[in-house]
């Protein structure tokens, strides 16, 4: 019996409402109105972002490899320095990818996040090249439409 009760609930929630004669649904008073995310308008401002810091990171590493030929410093100082650069571009990438509303674009957020994580886990995590992290590289700028 309750059963048979469930299945009328759900047949007759899910039957269409009859229209007003205005043409405008009901408002619902036990349902607050969910803020509407121009999905786009967010997919190009989180990529921006995301597409910046992630330049910003890689031209700082180059930038300190550079001024490591005029003023050269101790593989554990260059080391630490690049350990440094991927670490903040983690934490760029973890902040960023609860903010995008496209799940596309999160998804890869969150794919460069893992891989940059695992470099970091990795015998090579004081090397600014990073072959392994060209793939999830390249799903972000496919993603943000570069």
């Amino acid at each position: 019996m309750v059963g048979l009760v469930a299945t009328v609930g759900l047949v007759v929630g899910c039957q269409p409402a009859e229209k007003e004669s205005a043409g405008a649904p009901a408002p619902s008073p036990t349902v607050a109105p969910s803020p509407t995310v121009d999905v786009a308008a967010n997919s190009k401002q989180v990529c921006d972002a995301s597409l910046d810091f992630v330049k910003k990171h890689y031209v700082a590493m180059a930038d300190d490899a550079i001024a490591a030929i005029d003023k050269p410093v101790s593989a554990k100082e260059a080391g630490a320095k690049v350990r440094g650069h991927y670490t903040a571009l983690l934490q760029d990438l973890r902040t960023a990818a609860p903010t995008a509303a496209d799940p596309q674009v999160r998804t890869a957020l969150e794919a460069l996040a893992a891989g940059v994580e695992k470099h970091l886990a990795g015998p090579k995590a004081t090397e600014v090249e990073a072959p392994d992290l060209d793939p999830p590289l390249k799903v972000l700028d496919t993603v943000c439409g570069r």
